[in-house]
């Protein structure tokens, strides 16, 4: 066997038991919309899409989706799927066809508002291709948080859900201090390193509590979910104190730099995420212009 493409045939065959390759779970991918590429499991309860994330297990970020706008699930009288409409304002089409009811095959494409899923059943080797394909294409390779096009998505998702339940949402927007003169005085690769530990940092404080994005250049976004301000603020803390206190290290190089980060939170006055950020960009504002290595609100 020495034909190169029967070789990756067999590694792979190697890593996929038959049973596995037999097993063809339900899913969803998104093939038009802001999360394209997209793929999602279909759960046994069903999947239930729409814009209020209370209610919908699929969440789009769209004007033009309900609230709860229908839901896709096994059907017990064919073995097979189905989606149905709830009652939503813009209907929910199936290859075009608007539908109140519908059984679903392999291909079939949902439209709901601007969003257009693929109905798919897939095997071991198609969902690990999806599950690379969400990697690459959502998660920074520098920094392992989330691009921005995948943060905006989730802050929006966040927001919305936080104005919905009158609950918590806060933002830190964060700059590394003095990165420049790393970069002029000990080159661009210990400063790439500086970003990339920093990122981690970043990552591990915000589990389980937010989300966060490498923003541009040595600067870093995070929402902070279900905590006020002086949650989020103690958070910051936490960040900033574990900056200032690395060693950043390549080839026996030893640098250091601090962060400086600005935290807002929301209220029912802000109409938009966007309008949150600005209240952040302008507390980062007031941290760096107080002397650097600090958190302000």
């Amino acid at each position: 066997m020495n034909d190169p493409k029967s070789q990756t045939v067999a590694r792979i065959a190697l890593r996929v038991d038959d049973s596995a390759l037999d097993r063809r779970s339900p899913g969803l991918v998104v093939v038009a919309g802001a999360d394209i590429g997209k793929r999602h499991s279909l759960p046994a309860a069903g999947l239930v899409i729409g814009r209020d994330p209370q209610v919908a297990g699929l969440v789009l970020v769209d004007p033009a989706v309900s609230a709860r706008h229908c839901v896709v699930e096994a059907d017990g009288d064919t073995s097979g799927f189905r989606v149905s409409d709830l009652g939503s304002r813009n209907g929910t089409f199936v290859n075009g066809e608007k539908v109140e009811e519908r059984s679903l095959a392999e291909g079939d494409k949902i439209f709901v508002g601007e969003t257009v899923l693929r109905f798919s059943l897939q095997d071991a080797i198609e969902e690990t291709f999806h599950d690379k394909i969400d990697v690459l294409m959502n998660v920074d390779a520098l920094t392992g948080l989330l691009v921005k096009r995948a943060f905006d998505l989730e802050l929006a998702r966040a927001f919305e859900g936080a104005k919905r339940a009158n609950a918590p949402l806060s933002l830190l927007m964060m700059d590394l201090d003095g990165l420049k003169s790393i970069n002029d005085v000990r080159g661009h690769q210990m400063g790439s390193l500086c970003i990339a530990e920093v990122g981690k940092i970043i990552l591990q404080e915000l589990a389980g509590v937010g989300r966060a994005c490498r923003y541009g250049g040595d600067e870093f976004i995070a929402f902070v979910e279900a905590q006020g301000v002086e949650g989020a603020v103690a958070v910051a803390e936490r960040i900033r104190a574990r900056v200032e206190g690395y060693e950043f290290i390549r080839d026996g190089v030893r640098v250091a730099t601090t962060i400086s980060i600005g935290a807002a939170e929301l209220n029912g006055g802000l109409p938009t995420p966007d309008h949150l950020l600005q209240i952040a960009d302008e507390a980062l504002y007031r941290a760096k212009h107080a002397g650097r290595n600090r958190v302000s609100r």
